[in-house]
């Protein structure tokens, strides 16, 4: 059955239904729109799927609460994106509990999938320091064409997407509430400059509150749809060690810059890199250096050199296989944003040229 709009921004609109259960209801129903069309014998016949969340998908409610929120997506100029959209953040969809439907307000939704794309989190009371080092990152950031994504939150997040901002750099702010609204107010004048050239991105629909709990959740998506994770100032709990455990969970490289020793403010910092689950970092060049960015450059000039007759698209591709010792298959092709029968072609003629090397598990390595 066809799927409409309408009907997926409901599916996640029917109480009990979260980003797990919606996913299963579409696997057995073949469409949000095929859901709310199945008998209520149909859909007891999913495992997990209880009397309760049967008669929740036969209310009215979560259609006509989807009808309003297509109204307000057309009036204000806001994408929605389900998860099988193309334009869903591909990272993100990687991870098994991603948010079934985004709303972006930005100026390229093809900002999402960006191939650089560099989380930074941390304490809403930051130090001075603490925001000297914040701006500095991104200062260094920008000559690698990251996108950087945070919370829009009071202290790190905010620190971060101001500076960005005033270097035009692309970078996202991720809410924890639906886009009527700017939370906390005072970080509205940003975020409708933040829109001109990144944008804000959200699972609620327009109307959500910022309520307390709808932050943690909306850390899974702040961590699943970077390449890598940057803590610069927190204590041992909070929303950014949240965010710390998420990127670990969901295998993205995590960065803490460390402080001085029993300050608070650095003391969470300090524990991820005391106990191995985030890399020190204390510039920018650090991140380059352990992403491999740098050495991606360099040898993709030596590598034209050798290989003269590579393509540019061959080249990009080799360009994106240099950043890390090995990549398989899932990774480059969330890198490369290519078709799979031309990446396919590509991959098979720098195997020829014998530029690349294919290792067991459709895994990927530069040859010389």
């Amino acid at each position: 059955m066809p799927d409409s709009l309408q009907h997926q921004i409901a599916l996640t609109l029917v109480p009990q239904v979260g980003a797990v259960t919606a996913k299963l209801l579409i696997s057995y129903c073949g469409s949000a729109e095929a859901v709310f069309h199945a008998s209520k014998r149909e859909l007891l016949k999913i495992p997990g799927i209880g009397i309760g969340t049967a008669n929740s998908i036969h209310t009215a409610e979560p259609l006509a609460r989807a009808e309003r929120e297509l109204t307000f997506l057309e009036q204000h100029g806001v994408n929605a994106f389900f998860y099988t959209h193309e334009h869903y953040p591909a990272r993100l969809r990687q991870c098994y509990d991603c948010p079934p439907m985004l709303y972006f307000k930005g100026s390229s939704p093809d900002l999402l999938s960006a191939r650089r794309i560099v989380a930074i989190v941390g304490t809403r009371q930051p130090s001075e320091y603490g925001k000297a080092l914040c701006e500095e990152l991104v200062d260094g950031l920008r000559p690698f064409n990251v996108l950087v994504v945070s919370g829009l939150a009071y202290g790190i997040d905010i620190a971060a997407h101001r500076k960005a901002t005033a270097l035009e750099m692309p970078n996202i702010g991720v809410l924890g509430h639906g886009l009527g609204n700017i939370y906390p107010s005072q970080h509205r004048s940003t975020a409708l400059k933040m829109i001109e050239n990144g944008g804000l991105l959200t699972e609620y629909i327009f109307d959500t509150k910022p309520d307390r709990e709808h932050f943690p959740m909306r850390n899974r998506i702040i961590a699943g749809i970077c390449d890598a994770l940057v803590v610069v100032e927190t204590a041992t709990t909070g929303g950014s060690m949240i965010s710390a455990e998420l990127a670990s969970q969901y295998e993205r490289d995590t960065f803490a810059i460390p402080g001085r020793a029993h300050d608070i403010k650095s003391a969470g910092c300090n524990l991820l890199i005391k106990t191995n689950r985030a890399r020190l970092a204390e510039s920018a060049a650090d991140l380059a250096a352990a992403l491999r960015w740098d050495e991606s450059a360099k040898q993709s000039n030596i590598q034209i050199a050798l290989f003269p007759d590579l393509s540019p698209a061959e080249t990009g591709l080799l360009d994106i296989i240099r950043e890390k010792p090995e990549i398989p298959i899932d990774q480059l092709t969330i890198a490369a944003q290519l078709p799979p029968g031309e990446l396919a072609s590509l991959i098979l003629g720098l195997e020829f040229k014998g530029v690349i090397r294919t290792l067991p598990g459709k895994r990927y390595m530069v040859s010389v």
